[in-house]
């Protein structure tokens, strides 16, 4: 999966600051534990039929009703948000 960089929003752009440890093979090692760390975790919920696996493309517009859509909710109203 790959997600072009997006760019920050300009009141920030002068702001930015890029960690010394932020390279590339960084990223990639840290990435790689998340997934040996998490990998159980799927597999665990996927064997009890738990694990639901959907696209969102698109912003959370698109998105949001989608996702509801998934979890058999309704879009309610006060558009409440997922962590409520």
């Amino acid at each position: 999966m790959y997600m072009a960089p997006l760019p920050p929003p300009p009141q920030c752009a002068s702001k930015l600051i890029t960690r010394p440890d932020d390279t590339e093979e960084v990223v990639k090692q840290r990435l790689r534990i998340y997934q040996a760390m998490t990998r159980p975790v799927e597999d665990f919920y996927r064997s009890r039929g738990k694990l639901l696996e959907f696209d969102l493309p698109g912003g959370i517009p698109e998105s949001w009703p989608k996702l509801l859509c998934a979890l058999n909710l309704e879009d309610r109203e006060d558009k409440q948000s997922a962590a409520a």
